[in-house]
């Protein structure tokens, strides 16, 4: 069973265009745990994000439950938990 972890996120906040050193920042536990707002993530980057988490992961994530995941560490369990069930 295929597993979402801060590595695949990083990658794939890199791959948004986000600078090494603020996807680095997802290394520190805290920073899971962060508003995506407050670590200069836009909507528009989160929904990026998103879309590229649905291209490369069997999981969809509805754009009225995009509101209801606010920080890494929800986003990272929101996908597990999807995948767990697919």
């Amino acid at each position: 069973m295929a597993t979402f972890t801060v590595a695949d996120l990083k990658t794939i906040v890199g791959a948004c265009g986000v600078d090494a050193e603020e996807a680095a920042a997802l290394d520190d536990p805290s920073a899971l745990d962060t508003a995506f707002d407050d670590l200069g993530f836009d909507s528009l980057l989160v929904y990026e994000i998103v879309t590229r988490i649905q291209d490369g992961f069997p999981v969809l994530v509805p754009d009225e439950e995009l509101d209801g995941i606010g920080t890494p560490a929800a986003l990272i369990g929101y996908v597990n938990e999807r995948l767990t069930t697919a």
